[in-house]
């Protein structure tokens, strides 16, 4: 009996459209399994990896594996349980979703700051922080005898914000192919006994719990 007959269904919708979705039967691999932080930040385990349009778990799998049934390992490692929501989107895909979620994409939603340095290059204000349109600092650079005051803020759109974190999903981790097999076999063992995945002593050794 393989793991996939052992895990219970789920709909697994693998394209971007919500309101005609083609979906096919797979397994719910993180009903009884947890792989668990520290198995997760052991970085000499993994590759990173980013996914271009047209991407699948299953086209990836055979690009890395040299096999596509393998692709529910990089869902796994990467705590994806929902392909469309977890998987970036298409810029196709990503302008429908926005213009479906807000009524006005192009709206500001939010303010960060820019980065603020001195004369000296000596760093004021880290970029990146959300703040209100309104956000001042004053600072002596050195170079006046009165304070520099600035407003370093800018804004970010709603598509703007989405479109980020969109972006933010191209990165995910791939189970080096050194330690595939010995990674599905002890997940098929861990799956079959309802325990969970943790590294042992050893950098590359992975165990049951």
């Amino acid at each position: 009996m393989s793991l996939f007959d052992r895990a219970p269904n789920v709909l697994y919708n693998y394209t971007d459209q919500i309101l005609d979705p083609k979906v096919y039967s797979a397994k719910n691999l993180w009903r009884r399994n947890d792989i668990k932080d520290d198995y997760l930040s052991n970085v000499v385990l993994f590759d990173e990896f980013f996914i271009r349009p047209g991407d699948t778990p299953e086209s990836i799998s055979f690009q890395y594996y040299n096999r596509v049934d393998y692709g529910w390992t990089i869902m796994i490692v990467n705590d994806i349980t929902n392909y469309h929501e977890g998987w970036p989107r298409t810029a196709t895909a990503l302008r429908e979703y926005v213009y479906g979620k807000y009524e006005n994409p192009a709206a500001v939603m939010m303010y960060e700051t820019t980065e603020v340095v001195d004369a000296l290059n000596r760093k004021i204000v880290e970029a990146g922080k959300r703040v209100p349109s309104n956000f001042q600092v004053t600072y002596y650079d050195g170079t006046a005898s009165a304070g520099v005051t600035v407003n370093p803020t800018s804004p970010v759109t709603y598509y703007q914000y989405e479109e980020r974190l969109n972006n933010e999903k191209e990165r995910i981790q791939l189970i080096k192919p050194t330690y595939i097999e010995e990674f599905v076999q002890l997940y098929t063992s861990s799956l079959h006994a309802g325990g969970s995945l943790v590294l042992g002593q050893s950098r590359s050794e992975i165990k049951i719990d």
